[in-house]
């Protein structure tokens, strides 16, 4: 039988094979206890729902000193100096300010660790991923969790 940080990397590496599992898990996550804070992507359709009755001037000031993640350049002084915010990716999301960050692909990587990896098998009851190699790998994880306490 394996133990639980056996388990845990076997976990941790399926995450990191199955992107779209990942991204479903942390969104999960997310809904549940706003694991990602504010670094949450959403459907590009979704813009008019999130800004519902916000003033139009306000939805431009954010787009307008928001910026595109997908297309940058180097400046002069060796800085990264991104594109304006482009309505036709398929994702957006907030940076620290609050202004929009248009992208076409959701990048959570900065979550993929051994903290995210806790969190998964902490919350397992409440996420709505539903693969059954993770499931057998929490399985497990749970067998050897309580084989460890005996």
């Amino acid at each position: 039988m394996r133990n639980t940080k056996e388990i845990k990397k076997d976990i941790l590496q399926l995450f990191r094979d199955d992107e779209e599992l990942f991204d479903s898990a942390i969104e999960d996550l997310d809904r549940w206890n706003g694991y990602l804070g504010g670094d949450r992507y959403y459907l590009m359709e979704e813009l008019d729902d999130l800004y519902c009755g916000v003033d139009h001037s306000e939805v431009l000031m954010r787009a307008f000193y928001g910026h595109d993640a997908e297309t940058w350049h180097t400046d002069s002084h060796g800085e990264k100096e991104y594109g304006a915010f482009n309505p036709n990716r398929y994702y957006f999301r907030f940076n620290g300010y609050g202004n929009l960050v248009s992208a076409d692909y959701r990048d959570y990587s900065a979550f993929l660790d051994d903290y995210f990896v806790d969190s998964v098998i902490e919350n397992r009851g409440r996420l709505y991923t539903d693969s059954d190699e993770l499931n057998e790998l929490l399985d497990e994880y749970e067998e050897a969790e309580r084989a460890e306490e005996e």
